[in-house]
């Protein structure tokens, strides 16, 4: 399907960020070099990229589902959608934490690396249903047609007018988390 590659460039960029948030979390849970900066910049990341661009793009796919005859709250689109809920509350989790922390509270530490470390498994888990069970859904119900539309409204979510911050920005974020844990190591 033409859509599993027009998000293949999306999902390597945020498996690239998550590959970077497990080394962070790796060395944040063995000693205390780690830094709250990392995890604001992790959620900044989370809560401007992730959430609002790239499952934007992937909520096309689960439209696309349910235009099939599928139901939005459950089953495999239900499944998604809720990981979806479940990954902004503990985004929301990682950001608060982390300022926390900033701010001086070492409880703020452990919440903040224990969110991080729920959030990396839950967009692995869910990366590992997008590519098992929802692609293979598509490939079988999705018509030439809506492929068509598929692509169409993706390549509206990619073009659109970004206010907050360019895709290069989100690139550095990426190369501020992978510098600051070489510093850790």
């Amino acid at each position: 399907m033409r859509a599993n590659k027009i998000l293949n460039e999306d999902q390597e960029f945020v498996a690239h960020f998550l590959a970077v948030l497990g080394k962070g979390l790796v060395v944040a849970g063995r000693s205390r070099t780690a830094k709250p900066g990392f995890f604001v910049f992790a959620a900044n990341f989370m809560e401007g990229y992730l959430e609002p661009e790239y499952l934007a793009k992937e909520d096309v796919l689960l439209q696309a589902l349910e235009e099939c005859g599928f139901p939005p709250d459950s089953g495999p689109v239900g499944m998604m959608r809720a990981e979806y809920a479940r990954s902004r509350e503990i985004s929301k989790t990682v950001a608060a934490a982390a300022k926390a922390w900033q701010d001086g509270d070492e409880g703020g530490r452990a919440e903040a690396i224990y969110a991080a470390s729920e959030y990396t498994a839950l967009m692995h888990r869910h990366f590992e249903r997008l590519k098992n069970l929802i692609n293979p859904l598509l490939d079988q119900w999705v018509t030439a047609e809506g492929e068509r539309e598929i692509a169409e409204r993706l390549n509206k979510i990619e073009f659109a007018d970004r206010t907050d911050q360019s895709p290069l920005g989100f690139q550095n974020i990426i190369k501020l988390l992978e510098d600051e844990v070489k510093e850790w190591e």
